[in-house]
C-alpha cells in the first residue's frame, strides 16, 4: 500500500512521464522537419539548373554568386552530417515510446495505490524513468516547449494551468 507521500510522488511521476512523451514526440517531429529542409535545400541548390538559371539572370560582376551557391550547398551537406537530426529524431521517437508505455505503467499503479506490492512497483518503475532521463540527455531542452505539454497534460487530467 502507497503512503501519501508516494501518492503524489506516483501523481507526478505519472504526469511528468506523459509530459515527456509528448516532448520527445515533437522534437522528433522538428529533428526530421530540419533534416527534411536541408535536403531539399541541398538538392536545390546543387541543381545545374538552379546555379544555371542564376547565373543566365545576373550580369558578369556577379560571377562570384555561382562558387558562391557551391560553397553554400557544400555547408549545408556538412551541416546535414554534424546536426545528426536522423540518429536525434530515431532517439526522440525510441524515448516518447518508452516514456509513453512508462506513463502507462504509472496509470496502472494509480488504479492499484493499495496493492501490497505497490511501493515495490513504484520504486521499479521511478528507477525505469531515471534511466529514461539519462537517455535522453543530449537532446535539447526546450523549456517552453515543455512547459506547454505538461499543461497540455494537466488540462487532459482536469488540473487547471499554471
Amino acid at each position: 500500500m502507497l503512503s501519501d507521500f508516494q501518492i503524489n510522488d506516483l501523481w507526478e511521476q505519472w504526469i511528468s512521464a506523459e509530459t515527456r512523451s509528448l516532448y520527445f514526440a515533437e522534437m522528433g517531429r522538428r529533428y526530421s522537419l530540419w533534416q527534411n529542409a536541408l535536403i531539399w535545400t541541398t538538392l536545390l541548390l546543387a541543381s545545374g539548373a538552379t546555379v544555371t538559371l542564376i547565373s543566365d539572370w545576373l550580369p558578369k560582376e556577379y560571377a562570384w554568386i555561382k562558387p558562391a551557391l557551391t560553397a553554400l550547398t557544400a555547408a549545408l551537406s556538412f551541416l546535414s552530417i554534424v546536426m545528426q537530426n536522423p540518429k536525434k529524431y530515431a532517439d526522440c521517437a525510441d524515448l516518447h515510446f518508452k516514456w509513453n508505455r512508462l506513463a502507462g505503467e504509472y496509470k496502472t499503479l494509480w488504479n492499484e495505490t493499495y496493492a501490497d506490492d505497490s511501493a515495490a512497483i513504484l520504486a521499479r518503475l521511478n528507477d525505469k524513468g531515471a534511466d529514461l532521463s539519462k537517455t535522453g540527455m543530449w537532446i535539447a531542452n526546450k523549456k517552453r516547449m515543455l512547459l506547454k505539454w505538461e499543461d497540455h497534460v494537466l488540462r487532459q487530467h482536469g488540473v487547471p494551468a499554471a
